[in-house]
């Protein structure tokens, strides 16, 4: 349920939101019936885009066109035709738009050239703010966070030797997606030195997600949770 209306205090931890409509307030308790229920706030940031996100935009436009064969103009207005329809964002010029706006379409601009495999003169971690969406997309896509090439899903976390891949409890592994060569270098120079080398991290991803990945069935999960109630 999204609750519209605007921060009018904050005190220490503490946020109040008036919102616009008080029907909505009162609709609350057919959602949730929880006392204090969780919620995310989400504020959007009106401030204009930087001069950095455009130059981001453009450049990851710019790598789509050359690789779907269009001209940067046509391929700009599709993409951000593509956006509108995908996330539901109004329409928007890169002349007016706000900060928030402009990281989201960098992220779906990212996301679409990873998913296809788009030849990328650069990492994405030059284009994507946000580095924990980037360790993300390359996860979803298995996409080399280093440089794009096919990879495979590695801990960061020692599994130990011996030890079935197919059993461990992913749940409780930090994740990073990175192609062969990349992971030899990993093993080869020490995760620190690596981490350090390339700006990078693993990701913890919850249950959910690590099921849509095909990274771990909710059966094996279970599987595991027995097993822990058995032996405690």
């Amino acid at each position: 349920m999204d609750l519209w209306g605007k921060i009018t205090a904050i005190k220490g931890n503490q946020v109040v939101i008036t919102l616009e409509n008080r029907e909505e307030l009162a609709n609350l308790s057919l959602f949730t019936t929880a006392e204090q229920p969780q919620v995310i706030v989400d504020v959007q940031d009106e401030r204009y885009l930087s001069k950095m996100q455009r130059k981001k935009a453009y450049a990851i436009i710019a790598e789509i066109a050359r690789w779907s064969g269009m001209f940067p103009e046509e391929c700009k207005e599709w993409m951000k035709y593509y956006f509108t329809a995908e996330t539901g964002n109004p329409y928007f010029s890169f002349s007016d738009t706000d900060m928030t706006t402009a990281r989201r379409f960098i992220t779906f601009l990212l996301d679409f050239a990873i998913r296809n495999k788009v030849p990328m003169k650069h990492s994405g971690m030059t284009y994507q703010d946000d580095l924990d969406m980037y360790m993300y997309m390359s996860l979803k896509h298995r996409s080399c966070v280093i440089c794009g090439k096919d990879a495979q899903i590695h801990h960061i976390d020692t599994v130990g030797m011996g030890n079935d891949r197919k059993l461990v409890d992913h749940r409780r592994k930090h994740l990073i997606a990175l192609c062969e060569e990349h992971h030899e270098e990993t093993h080869r120079i020490g995760w620190p030195t690596f981490k350090s080398k390339y700006h990078v991290k693993g990701i913890l991803l919850d249950s959910q997600t690590l099921n849509q990945l095909g990274i771990m069935t909710y059966k094996r999960m279970k599987e595991i949770d027995d097993d822990t109630e058995r032996t405690t």
